[in-house]
C-alpha cells in the first residue's frame, strides 16, 4: 500500500511539474490547449444530444477556439431517447434499491428537458466537461487502474493537471480582471456570446465575475475529489455492492 502511495505521489508530480511547464510556455500552451478546446465542444455536443440536439464539435477557425453546431430539436432523438429512458427503468426495476435512483435521475432529466433549464445545463457542460476528463484523468493516475501500458500513467497525470492548471489560469484572469473579462466578452465577434456571460446574464443573474468564482472553486475541487476517489475506490465499490444485492 505504501509501495503503491509512493508511485501515485512520483507519478502525480511528474504530471503537475510538466504541464505547469507546458503552460508557461506560451507556443506549448497554445498547442495543448485544443485537447480542452476540444473536450470542451464535446461536452456541448454529448449534452445537447441528451436533450434531443443533433449536434456536432468543431474548431472555429473564424475567431479561433470551437464551436458546437447545433440543429434544431429531432423528434426522432427524443423518441429513442424516450425509449431509452423506458429500458433504463424497467431494467432496474428488477433491482429495487435501483428503482429510486434511476426513477429519480430520470424525473430530473424530464423537468430539464421540458424547461429551459436544459439550455442552461448545454451551456455549462462545456467548461463541466473539461472538469469531468480532468478528475477522470487524475483518477487514473492517482489509482493506477486499468493501464495495459505503464507509461500511460504519466501521460493521464499530465492532461489531468494541464487541464486543471489550464482552466484555473483562465477562471482566475477573469475573477481578478476587468481587462480579462471584457476580453471575454469582446470574445466571438461581440455581443457576449461566450459561456460563462450568457449563463451569468440570461439564467443565473449575477456578474460574470460571480460565475468566474464559482468555476474557480470547482476546477480547484476537482483533483482533490479524483484523490479521494482514488484512495477509497474499493471501499466504495464493495459498499455499493452490498447496497445493490444485500449483504
Amino acid at each position: 500500500m505504501r509501495q503503491q502511495a509512493r508511485e501515485a505521489r512520483g507519478v502525480l508530480t511528474v504530471g503537475f511539474v510538466a504541464a505547469a511547464v507546458v503552460l508557461a510556455v506560451p507556443f506549448l500552451g497554445f498547442v495543448f490547449s485544443y485537447l480542452g478546446i476540444l473536450i470542451h465542444e464535446t461536452g456541448h455536443t454529448l449534452t445537447a444530444w441528451l436533450f434531443g440536439y443533433p449536434a456536432v464539435p468543431a474548431f472555429d477557425f473564424r475567431y479561433g477556439g470551437g464551436v458546437s453546431i447545433y440543429q434544431t430539436r429531432s423528434s426522432a432523438v427524443l423518441l429513442v431517447l424516450a425509449l431509452g429512458a423506458l429500458w433504463a427503468l424497467w431494467t432496474a426495476w428488477q433491482l429495487p434499491r435501483w428503482r429510486r435512483v434511476v426513477a429519480t435521475v430520470l424525473g430530473l432529466w424530464v423537468l430539464l428537458i421540458v424547461t429551459p433549464l436544459h439550455q442552461m445545463t448545454i451551456l455549462a457542460m462545456g467548461h463541466g466537461f473539461e472538469l469531468m476528463v480532468a478528475g477522470l484523468f487524475l483518477y487514473k493516475a492517482a489509482s493506477g487502474r486499468g493501464f495495459e501500458i505503464e507509461a500511460e500513467r504519466p501521460a493521464y497525470a499530465f492532461a489531468g493537471w494541464f487541464l486543471v492548471l489550464f482552466n484555473a489560469r483562465f477562471a482566475w484572469r477573469l475573477v481578478a480582471s476587468p481587462e480579462q473579462r471584457q476580453l471575454y466578452g469582446a470574445a466571438k465577434g461581440g455581443g457576449h456570446w461566450m459561456d460563462f456571460s450568457v449563463l451569468a446574464r440570461d439564467f443565473l443573474g449575477i456578474s460574470l465575475q460571480a460565475v468566474s468564482g464559482l468555476y474557480l472553486v470547482l476546477v480547484l475541487t476537482t483533483p482533490l475529489l479524483a484523490f479521494l476517489a482514488a484512495r477509497r475506490a474499493d471501499r466504495w465499490r464493495d459498499a455499493l455492492e452490498r447496497w445493490v444485492f444485500g449483504d
